[in-house]
């Protein structure tokens, strides 16, 4: 089992360091190695990947949280 695997969910951000996952705590997650569409930034979803760094998640899987 890989304890850096991690799902997150959020509100998808662009912030002065990329985008960003920003989660009802306040937390920031920049993801790394995605490229949303402009139909997600806004939206509440939920991000699936590995941690790479403090804050930082590669993302594998993103999806829209239905409404």
């Amino acid at each position: 089992m890989n304890t850096n695997r991690k799902r997150i969910s959020g509100r998808l951000e662009h912030v002065p360091r990329g985008i960003a996952l920003v989660t009802d705590a306040g937390d920031h997650w920049i993801l790394e190695d995605f490229e949303p569409s402009n139909d997600d930034i806004g939206f509440e979803v939920t991000a699936e990947g590995i941690v790479v760094g403090l804050d930082r998640l590669q993302v594998e899987w993103l999806g829209q949280v239905p409404a």
